[in-house]
């Protein structure tokens, strides 16, 4: 159940400072101050470059998951479930035409940018869930009971005002930090200065080539200048001359001032490797390989097959698995009142998986392995009387 509280006008940005504490603003280079400004900058500031590359390409990989719905039997086996209602729910999540898909996509993006996703379970008779709705993690904070053992409630900040969601109506997706039983721990946090020093970089190369590729320019006087007169030469000089558009105009100047070239030195434009030890560290801390963004240096056949083969299993498989199906199975729990149900994303790793079945036919063919080895190399439970 949602209620909505009537709060002033303001920005949400100032809302969320007026709840984690007030500081003063800085900006970009001067590094964070609060928690506010470590939500803006790390989260949705970084969401950018490199970083969204990476981030971009685990979401749509973790969106590929395969839902499936099991129920396990007395005997230890499990059976697949075909008709349920959780099966309809996520075949239409909500009335917002998204698919089940695009929803892990945004809870795998607000994971990495925030270290925390919110789903708002939307509920008709009889308390059924009847749509799920992701909401943006910036603007979610959590209300705990006055010994902190509990969480009372969460908030949701939004234009029209505060909206209040019991826990029961929330699935808080996180990913865990050893410092923290209430949030999580974004996977952008892990960087060090790396984010701001590529924000840098993108914004230097952008003004040394906005400036037509020059460092800058030296003018001097024989006397020193008036404040007035210093601002308007200067004013001046970039309505004229600053930019690519009024790159190569004939210099002009009067009363005694005179220019005299910034010579670049080669360090100052060889920012290209800087730029790739940069990216390789980005990639690194979200392991994405290159090949999933495209880069094909160092790159063959072989070895990107592989890397594609690594990544799907021991980046994606057990990110899905930890921080988003197991919020799933308590979800399923809590809402529907069914013994031994629980789900399983999975994960096919496309290229080799026709190589893989014809593998086990030949397993079974030469009686390489029997038939329990193949279903436990596939996860399934053991049968009797196997041969």
């Amino acid at each position: 159940m949602e209620v909505k509280i009537k709060i002033s006008d303001m920005k949400i940005a100032d809302r969320i400072k007026n709840i984690f504490g007030k500081a003063e603003k800085k900006n970009f280079e001067s590094g964070w101050h609060s928690l506010t400004e470590y939500l803006n900058n790390w989260g949705g500031e970084s969401y950018k470059s490199y970083t969204f590359a990476c981030i971009n390409a685990r979401a749509e990989n973790i969106s590929k998951a395969g839902i499936f719905l099991y129920k396990r039997t007395g005997n230890g086996e499990q059976k697949e479930v075909k008709n349920h209602e959780f099966l309809s729910l996520i075949a239409k999540p909500n009335k917002r035409n998204q698919t089940f898909k695009e929803i892990l996509h945004k809870i795998s993006t607000s994971l990495d940018l925030y270290g925390n996703a919110y789903v708002f379970i939307h509920r008709g008779l009889k308390n059924k869930p009847l749509g799920l709705y992701h909401l943006p993690s910036n603007n979610i904070k959590i209300n705990m009971n006055k010994g902190m053992t509990e969480i009372e409630s969460y908030d949701h900040y939004t234009d029209q005002g505060i909206v209040k969601y019991k826990p029961k109506d929330i699935i808080h997706f996180l990913i865990p930090d050893p410092d923290s039983n209430i949030y999580g721990k974004s996977t952008v946090s892990g960087f060090n200065f790396t984010l701001e020093i590529d924000y840098l970089q993108n914004l230097y190369q952008r003004n040394f080539y906005k400036n037509d590729a020059a460092i800058g320019m030296l003018l001097e006087s024989d006397s020193i200048l008036p404040d007035d007169k210093y601002e308007r030469y200067v004013n001046q000089f970039k309505q004229t001359y600053e930019g690519a558009v009024n790159s190569g105009k004939t210099l002009l100047l009067e009363g005694g001032i005179k220019a005299k070239p910034y010579q670049a030195f080669p360090k100052d434009v060889e920012i290209l490797p800087s730029r790739k030890l940069i990216r390789d560290e980005i990639m690194t801390l979200f392991r994405v390989p290159k090949v999933i963004l495209g880069i094909t240096d160092d790159v063959n056949r072989a070895n990107s097959r592989e890397s594609i083969k690594i990544f799907n299993d021991y980046v994606i498989k057990p990110f899905a698995k930890i921080n988003i199906e197991s919020k799933l199975n308590i979800f399923l729990k809590n809402n529907y009142e069914e013994e031994n149900l629980f789900l399983s994303l999975e994960y096919d790793f496309e290229i080799d998986r026709d190589l893989q079945l014809k593998a086990y036919e030949i397993y079974r063919k030469y009686d390489i392995a029997s038939v329990n080895e193949i279903r436990e190399m596939e996860g399934f439970g053991q049968i009797s009387n196997n041969k």
